[in-house]
């Protein structure tokens, strides 16, 4: 079988594809470039930026992984 790593960084790129491109509001400004971390009243900062993001994707992909290697 597959190593746990490499089942977990499938996981971690196939939720970061999702996530471009889908380019949700809150992290994409209206050309589809990426907002920056900040809190001011301009359309280009945001509170949740993609550097916040990525290690929670990370972590998350780790608990997918571990609740289907319980279920199976």
């Amino acid at each position: 079988m597959y190593s746990r790593k490499y089942i977990i960084i499938l996981i971690y790129i196939t939720l970061l594809l999702l996530l471009f491109l889908i380019k949700p509001s809150l992290l994409f400004d209206d050309n589809g470039n990426i907002k920056n971390f900040g809190f001011e009243s301009n359309n280009n900062k945001s509170l949740l930026s993609i550097e916040i993001l990525i290690p929670i994707i990370a972590i998350i992909s780790y608990i997918i992984y571990m609740a289907i290697d319980i279920i199976l």
